[in-house]
């Protein structure tokens, strides 16, 4: 009798360790074909935990047959107790069933940077039961997948690239037209300015400031690049404005002391 428990122990613990190297191996291989192909895996938190629960579940399944397990008798022998435990486990279903539906249509993935229900990150990993997104202050949050399913997702930034708006105060004295062509000028000699046909880069008046006028500079960058581009363009600006003398007006506050 020990020795075919200890042969049981031993066949159940190879399962999971086969289970184990052939997740591995085919995460392996798939990373590899990708990149034979010249690209990368676009979410491969995810793929490997949906290989997992596929793997894995087999393995249990191999595991509860050495063992000659039969789960019928104790499926039926439930009866109230299963109601309760049906009940209970309502929620964690309803999860499981919707992150199913995220994963297949993709309704958001790995990487991506969207905003559910009012909560803005990056999606880490879409499990079954919750979308991992970290916030851009360094907080993860757990979504349950339903409420990813059934509520409003926002995607940022679905395209390569960025668009940014910065706004330039330039003082009532300044030609306004050398301004526009200054500010278009930043854009054209800035490399890391986009320059292709689907997007554009604009120079756009806003308004009449109690201390200068306003213009809303609008150009577009490479996600990757994006607080660099800001950098850049800003820089350029100041030091265009410098040389060719137009002021950048600040805000002055006269105190009057009356006796």
């Amino acid at each position: 009798m020990d020795a075919v428990i200890l042969k049981n122990v031993f066949l159940s613990i190879l399962t999971v360790v086969i289970a184990y190297v052939v997740h591995r191996i085919v995460m392996r291989s798939i990373d590899k074909f990708v990149s034979t192909l010249g690209k990368e895996v676009k979410a491969p938190k995810t793929l490997s935990l949906i290989l997992a629960f596929l793997i894995y579940g087999f393995a249990i399944a191999g595991i509860l047959a050495i063992w000659d397990v039969n789960l019928t008798p104790y499926l039926a022998g439930l009866g109230i107790s299963g109601i309760v435990i049906g009940l209970a486990l309502q929620e964690p279903l309803t999860n499981f069933m919707s992150g199913i539906l995220v994963l297949v249509t993709r309704k958001v993935f790995e990487g991506e940077v969207v905003d559910v229900d009012g909560l803005t990150g990056i999606v880490d990993i879409v499990k079954m039961n919750h979308v991992h997104l970290k916030t851009f202050d360094g907080k993860m949050i757990l979504i349950p997948n339903r409420k990813v399913w059934s509520g409003t997702v926002t995607k940022f930034w679905p395209g390569p690239y960025r668009r940014i708006d910065v706004d330039v105060t330039v003082d009532y004295s300044s030609d306004l037209h050398k301004v526009v062509e200054i500010l278009k000028k930043v854009l054209e000699d800035e490399p890391l300015v986009v320059k292709d046909s689907s997007v554009e880069n604009n120079v756009i008046f806003k308004s009449f400031d109690s201390s200068g006028i306003i213009y809303t500079v609008r150009f577009w960058t490479e996600r990757a690049t994006y607080f660099d581009t800001l950098n850049a363009v800003a820089h350029r600006i100041k030091a265009e404005f410098e040389r060719s003398g137009i002021k950048i007006p600040f805000s002055i506050v006269e105190v009057k002391l009356v006796k």
